[in-house]
């Protein structure tokens, strides 16, 4: 899905009103998505705060509020102006709340106002898109005290379309905490917006969800957002005719004493995302502690000092790297690995080892995926690298050394010579801790084993591996003691939902039409 500027957003809109959509029909059309993606994602909350302000972004979060009280969702709604300073939308769609709920919860602003507890959800309805330049007035008050009452009570923060305030640092990162809402979920209105995807904005914007401007919307733009409706087709139903062999054969060069956890969960990440035969190559002395603590479906072996595998030798993928320390055995066997000729993924010790010795990449006999986080990326190129430097440094090195790279961050990056930016929007902060690389480098061996492409496995894998950590956030209710293990027992679901989302309702455009 294509990424637009703010001003690329203000100008589809005017396309949509040109067509013959009215504002009127394309707000209720984005106020039920919205509420709709709400109710997806916190299924058991009952108690939502909508905080509204008197333009559009007030009149979505009207309609917002109207659909989760009609599902008998406990719904306050705190105007930020007196009812007759709305506009002239927001006050049509404050009537129609009232149609519904002759006594609906709520108040003007007041500075005493009980935020809920740890069990409910504030939605940020204040400004949209069009709201430039530092806050101030009623508005700085609130959005003020909303992050400070986030901090201290614990509740979730959905901001609507993007949080209030970030429109004004669309080229900047803002530098105090309180110049934008603080969302833990922003659902983007149509496409996402640049400002959504910096990843120095990341603190403010949260998870990034997408509600969809139309069906036939083509992908075109030089930087797109993963969707699971693109996605969701990259792995399709297994025929009822196959066998274990259809589904690739994943060796996984990796452990070493000391490390012998990288490769057990990278082997487990493999085995859930559905690899037909899976192995594990490590050092000779480590092998028995990773034969102990493997999946019982995997084969571990040593690696023998002067023979090639035939794990390794009848790969249909390789991974190579989690936990196989940085020596000049990484080396020869990273060399040996490269000239075997089927797609390998490096990670890890792998990057450092080759970080040490870039002249490998012109060997290569295969396809090769690079996973690098940006310490790891820093080494590749021999410098440090701001934030606002990824795409550019991306581009040089796959342009350079013809892969596909995997720049982990807050905003994944992803991308292969002659090929877009794919920025991805799934995950949480519970992903924050050791061995979540190593359990995407199992998925993603585990995709190329199974035949998909180098970029088509790291677009659909990254997207999978940030939703199963988003799903475990939904049954545990908090990020920390969030576990690679976990991720892995829950790809199974992370794929389901991926493939009911690919399923979804017609876009904003088409929704309009029928609200006309």
């Amino acid at each position: 899905m294509d990424v637009l500027s703010l001003k690329e957003m203000v100008a589809r809109e005017e396309q949509a009103f040109q067509s013959g959509i009215t504002a009127a029909a394309l707000m209720e059309a984005a106020g039920e998505a919205m509420a709709g993606r709400i109710s997806a994602i916190y299924p058991h909350s009952r108690s939502f705060l909508v905080l509204v302000g008197k333009g559009n972004n007030g009149g979505d979060g009207l309609v917002v509020a109207r659909h989760l009280a009609n599902e008998g969702r406990r719904v306050r709604v705190v105007l930020t102006a007196p009812e007759d300073d709305l506009g002239e939308l927001p006050r049509a769609k404050l009537d129609q709340l009232h149609s519904l709920f002759p006594s609906p919860e709520m108040s003007l602003w007041h500075d005493d106002l009980d935020f809920p507890g740890s069990d409910g959800v504030v939605i940020d309805a204040l400004l949209g898109i069009q709201a430039r330049g530092a806050l101030r007035g009623v508005v700085a008050e609130v959005v003020a005290k909303l992050n400070a009452a986030r901090a201290a009570r614990f509740f979730r923060t959905v901001a609507l379309d993007l949080p209030t305030g970030l429109a004004a640092f669309e080229d900047e990162t803002p530098l105090d905490r309180d110049a934008a809402v603080v969302a833990d979920v922003t659902i983007a209105v149509g496409f996402a917006k640049d400002v959504l995807v910096q990843e120095t904005l990341s603190a403010w914007v949260g998870r990034l969800e997408v509600v969809t401007w139309s069906q036939e919307q083509a992908q075109s733009a030089p930087r797109q957002v993963l969707v699971a409706k693109e996605l969701a087709g990259l792995l399709p139903r297994r025929s009822a005719l196959s066998y274990k062999g259809d589904f690739g054969k994943l060796a996984i060069v990796a452990g070493s004493p000391g490390f012998t956890g990288a490769p057990v969960l990278c082997a487990q990440a493999a085995q859930a995302m559905g690899t037909g035969l899976l192995s594990v190559v490590t050092r000779p002395d480590a092998s028995s502690i990773v034969a102990a603590k493997a999946p019982p479906e995997a084969m571990v072996s040593g690696w023998p000092r002067e023979k090639l595998p035939d794990a390794v030798r009848k790969a249909s993928a390789i991974v190579i790297g989690p936990g196989l320390g940085f020596d000049a055995e990484t080396t020869r066997l990273l060399r040996t690995v490269l000239a075997v000729g089927c797609p390998v993924l490096i990670d890890a010790d792998g990057l450092n080892a080759l970080a040490q010795n870039l002249d490998l990449l012109r060997e290569v006999q295969g396809s090769v995926l690079l996973t690098p986080h940006v310490g790891e990326m820093a080494r590749l190129i021999g410098r440090k690298f701001s934030p606002d430097e990824r795409e550019s440094v991306a581009r040089e090195f796959v342009d350079q050394h013809q892969v596909t790279l995997v720049l982990k961050g807050i905003r994944t990056l992803i991308t292969a010579p002659g090929q877009p930016f794919f920025i991805n929007t799934t995950g949480n902060p519970g992903l924050s801790t050791g061995g979540s690389g190593d359990t995407l480098s199992g998925i993603l061996g585990a995709l190329l084993a199974q035949g998909l492409s180098p970029l088509d496995a790291a677009r659909l894998g990254v997207w999978l591996h940030g939703h199963a950590a988003d799903l475990v956030l939904a049954e545990r209710g908090c990020e920390e003691g969030l576990t690679p293990t976990m991720l892995s027992a829950h790809l199974g679901a992370a794929l389901v939902s991926l493939r009911a989302q690919a399923v979804a309702p017609a876009g904003l455009l088409e929704r309009a039409q029928v609200n006309e």
